[in-house]
């Protein structure tokens, strides 16, 4: 599929995501670019050297990358992709962290797992569902129940997720009304951010 929408001029810069996991988060974006042919942006999926996945340690490694990368420029944008899920109070002094740096923050409530359950249901349903969507392991079942949306996941981002992107775009703006704030209020999800950002380049 295509976006509608066009960007009339690309800025120019490069997008770097950092991901707290390290199977299906970066397994979906790097996808995502190859799906929608992203190729007037350099996107990229940078591999982390570490095997620690608390916020602290993301920012560490992208402030790492930022002043070693030899092609950086003032428009770039460096994205971290973390879970609210089981960080507690350290979760707001990261957040703060890598606002301060410039960093966007792509958070989800409580998991990535709950961006991928919006392909399917809309922002009321999620809510609806939030008292048992409270883990990856939750959301998980529910998407691979045989009532999403009458249809089989096969288990391939091309086929279950992408063709779906708008309507999780619109699932999750319509879920965080106050972006401004550091973190999410409720169930939900800001990697639309990110997604936002890489519409520009379809």
């Amino acid at each position: 599929m295509s976006y509608a929408r066009k960007s009339k001029k690309k800025i120019p810069r490069r997008i770097y995501i950092f991901t707290e996991g390290s199977v299906t988060e970066p397994k979906y974006f790097r996808e995502f670019i190859q799906y929608f042919k992203i190729s007037q942006a350099q996107v990229k999926v940078i591999d982390r050297e570490s095997t620690a996945s608390s916020p602290e340690s993301v920012i560490k490694e992208m402030d790492y990358y930022k002043k070693s990368n030899p092609f950086k420029t003032k428009n770039d944008i460096y994205c971290m992709v973390i879970d609210t899920d089981r960080w507690g109070k350290n979760l707001k002094l990261a957040v703060d962290d890598a606002r301060q740096r410039g960093y966007l923050v792509a958070l989800s409530n409580p998991c990535f797992e709950i961006w991928l359950l919006m392909h399917f249901q809309d922002a009321d349903t999620i809510l609806k569902k939030a008292n048992v969507l409270k883990t990856k392991k939750d959301i998980n079942i529910i998407i691979h129940s045989k009532n999403i949306c009458g249809i089989t996941i096969t288990g391939k981002n091309e086929i279950d997720y992408f063709p779906r992107t708008d309507s999780a775009v619109r699932t999750a703006e319509k879920l965080d009304p106050k972006p401004q704030q550091r973190l999410l209020q409720q169930i939900g999800s800001r990697v639309y951010l990110l997604v936002n950002i890489l519409k520009e380049y379809i």
